[in-house]
């Protein structure tokens, strides 16, 4: 009986959620020396995130006030499939007009749920769940109180919201929910246009991005020395699903 109870007051909870917009602010430590707001909202169907253009720095050393651009992930929760359409604005060359809006399917997350481990966000209830997300070790605690399969950035597939995801190891490329509104009655705009971006695929995407980090870092290199300079990618995202089939 009390099973009984349980279930149905999800279900309840569940359908009084899906008539409300739900508004989920993370802090995103990005770098060592940089933290960005990233503000998701959710209908029950659609998603979207908004990191900050706004960034804090946490060396002095750095311009404080300078805003650079906001940056969007855009979605759609679809339990028909285990892989995730999202869509992303972004930019090759640092510190220059060269945006980009690119469409990325993201492969379902083999996430390992540890229900031994639980903690407290906010007042809701979390479980830990691990995985390996693109080459990244991730740990993440979710709460089925929310019961849509959401996180920050490109983080989904757990049977709630994420309200906590992070690197393993690192002190930074994390999320931690800050702020929940279960009655966010923002005017949301779900799928805005970006006439001015560049379009491209993730892969696409990937491959100018890797070759301009190359080009530069070659171009950088001190005068007498040897060898080529490997890309370096920074993030989350260190390895991609094409490279495996690549490496086959």
């Amino acid at each position: 009986m009390n099973k009984f109870l349980f279930l149905f007051s999800l279900l309840f909870y569940g359908s009084l959620l899906a008539q409300k917009q739900i508004h989920i602010q993370y802090l995103n430590v990005r770098s060592p020396i940089a933290n960005v707001y990233e503000d998701l909202y959710t209908n029950g169907t659609k998603v979207i995130s908004k990191q900050d253009g706004n960034i804090m720095w946490t060396d002095p050393s750095f311009n404080k006030n300078k805003k650079t651009q906001d940056f969007y992930f855009i979605s759609t929760i679809d339990e028909t499939t285990k892989d995730r359409n999202f869509f992303f604005t972004s930019f090759v060359r640092d510190n220059a007009e060269d945006y980009y809006f690119v469409y990325d399917k993201v492969p379902q997350i083999n996430w390992k749920i540890e229900k031994e481990f639980t903690r407290k966000i906010l007042g809701y209830e979390c479980t830990k769940a691990t995985a390996n997300f693109r080459g990244s070790p991730i740990t993440a605690y979710f709460t089925k109180e929310i019961p849509y399969s959401v996180g920050p950035f490109k983080f989904f597939g757990l049977p709630g919201t994420i309200l906590d995801v992070r690197v393993d190891g690192k002190d930074f490329d994390l999320w931690k929910a800050v702020k929940v509104d279960l009655n966010d009655n923002s005017n949301v705009e779900y799928n805005p246009e970006f006439p001015n971006f560049t379009k491209a695929k993730m892969k696409d995407y990937i491959i100018r991005k890797d070759d301009t980090t190359i080009n530069h870092l070659n171009n950088s290199k001190v005068s007498g020395s040897t060898g080529k300079i490997a890309s370096i990618r920074l993030g989350i995202e260190q390895h991609f699903e094409w490279e495996d089939q690549k490496d086959k």
